[in-house]
């Protein structure tokens, strides 16, 4: 019965892993994600004051936060360092990072051709609301 518990647990976490992993197609190339494309965000600060710790614009390849735009404000601060990625259900999860240290993370919902969700630093104690829209390109169907 022991063995039947182990064996459950490590399905479950190799399935976890494989629906985290990128997605990749019999070539190896990355397979389009439904929310790939150029966003661009809008950041409101609501508490405390430190505007421009969010990028202007990110752009996602296979569900993947793969690179930003930034703004001067933003450019002041330094280069920009990122992370995220958003689930099949439209949840987006992202970190960005500054050269001199400023920590920014930014979590919500994408729907479509929009979304919206909130924002926080730690490191500056501030945070607000953010909105985001698809620009550029469009894939087909979304």
């Amino acid at each position: 019965m022991r063995g039947l518990g182990i064996l459950l647990a490590v399905s479950m976490i190799s399935i976890a892993g494989a629906q985290a992993a990128q997605r990749e197609t019999e070539g190896g190339a990355v397979e389009a994600g439904r929310y790939d494309g150029s966003w661009i965000f809008e950041a409101r600060t609501t508490v405390g004051s430190c505007p421009g710790l969010l990028p202007d614009q990110i752009e996602i390849h296979g569900d993947l936060l793969v690179g930003t735009q930034a703004g001067a404000a933003t450019l002041a601060a330094g280069r920009m360092a990122h992370w995220g990625y958003v689930e099949s259900d439209g949840a987006i999860m992202t970190r960005f990072t500054t050269q001199g240290g400023h920590v920014a993370r930014a979590h919500g919902n994408l729907r479509g051709n929009a979304g919206q969700g909130a924002w926080s630093s730690s490191t500056d104690k501030c945070g607000g609301a953010w909105r985001a829209h698809r620009g550029g390109a469009q894939r087909a169907g979304n």
